[in-house]
């Protein structure tokens, strides 16, 4: 139907595993009895539009989430005509992080299942090339199983290469640390915060569908609960990887301020070791009369005993310092 990098297409489901490819003149002809109903479009597509708003009959709050061209947060809505699923996806043509994932909103009631998404995933081409040889789904809840496990395998690479990225400035660190990762620590953790915040809904939504809809067979049912408990792995490790990235970040605060309080203390030592100094300079140094060791008084060597009480006043400092241990 569309040769788009996101491609619009359909297919009839003959129920037995195979199906066929058909235009948008048999969708809008389309009836129950003619077979189960799949069909994966995007919201900006103009025959999709006109279909979904004239010949769908969907619920109205459904039909403008299914229009919605924003990422919609991953939720599960029941109507009396069927069930709406949004999840969250990999983005195939993703050009930076911010766009790694892209909503999917499928409407599923027991003659058909129809698929929203903004940019191209693979978890419905998937389910579209084991038509082929026959072997593809026999129900909508069987496309429905296929294509929420694909979604939830395809979020895992992501996953494991936010942890594997933690590892790599952890690495870092432990071989320099002197190295500055801070900027890079911190726009990690902002990505496990975000994608987090993003698939404990879509746990949520697959924990929905499963207790809301009766027509989901037991096999499908299972496929559903194990995906779910995959999404449940991905959550925990996501949470693992974010404490190592707040453990690491504390640990390079810590070295901070120790390096810190190093820098301070050698300056309050030396401050308070040079006061003395400071305090007997500043009394000989003063303009009045009766100062010791006045020029043009009686004592020719006054500036040779200062320096001499000024040594002397460096010792008794030094010895004090030293044995209170301020100078470790």
């Amino acid at each position: 139907m569309s040769a788009n990098p996101c491609p619009v297409y359909a297919y009839l489901l003959d129920g037995l595993g195979g199906g066929r490819e058909i235009g948008w003149k048999e969708v809008n002809e389309w009836q129950a009895s003619e077979g189960i109903l799949w069909l994966v479009g995007r919201p900006s597509g103009g025959e999709t539009q006109r279909w979904l708003r004239r010949s769908s009959a969907l619920p109205q709050e459904a039909l403008e989430s299914m229009l919605s061209t924003t990422n919609n947060r991953p939720r599960c809505m029941t109507f009396r005509q069927g069930t709406l699923l949004t999840l969250l996806g990999m983005n195939q043509s993703r050009q930076t992080s911010d766009e790694e994932l892209t909503s999917i909103s499928i409407w599923i009631d027991s003659h058909r299942l129809i698929a929203m998404r903004s940019a191209p995933t693979h978890s419905f081409e998937d389910i579209r090339n084991s038509l082929q040889p026959g072997e593809g789904p026999t129900r909508p809840d069987d496309i429905l199983s296929h294509a929420v496990q694909r979604i939830i395998a395809r979020l895992e690479p992501l996953v494991l290469k936010l942890g594997r990225d933690v590892d790599d400035l952890e690495d870092a660190i432990l071989l320099d640390q002197k190295t500055h990762v801070q900027q890079e620590l911190i726009a990690l953790r902002h990505r496990l915060i975000i994608l987090r915040r993003q698939l404990v809904p879509q746990h949520e939504a697959l924990s929905m569908l499963q207790q809301r809809r009766s027509w989901i067979n037991e096999t499908n049912r299972q496929v559903l609960q194990e995906t779910q408990g995959r999404l449940q792995h991905q959550i925990n490790d996501l949470d693992s990887t974010r404490e190592r990235a707040v453990l690491m970040q504390d640990e390079i605060t810590n070295n901070q301020n120790t390096k810190l309080n190093e820098t301070m203390k050698i300056v309050a030592v030396f401050t308070a070791y040079l006061m003395p100094l400071n305090t007997i300079t500043s009394l000989l140094g003063t303009n009045i009369e009766g100062i010791p060791f006045q020029a043009g008084s009686e004592h020719a060597y006054g500036f040779t005993l200062e320096l001499l009480l000024l040594v002397f006043v460096m010792g008794v400092s030094f010895f004090i310092f030293k044995k209170k241990k301020w100078f470790d």
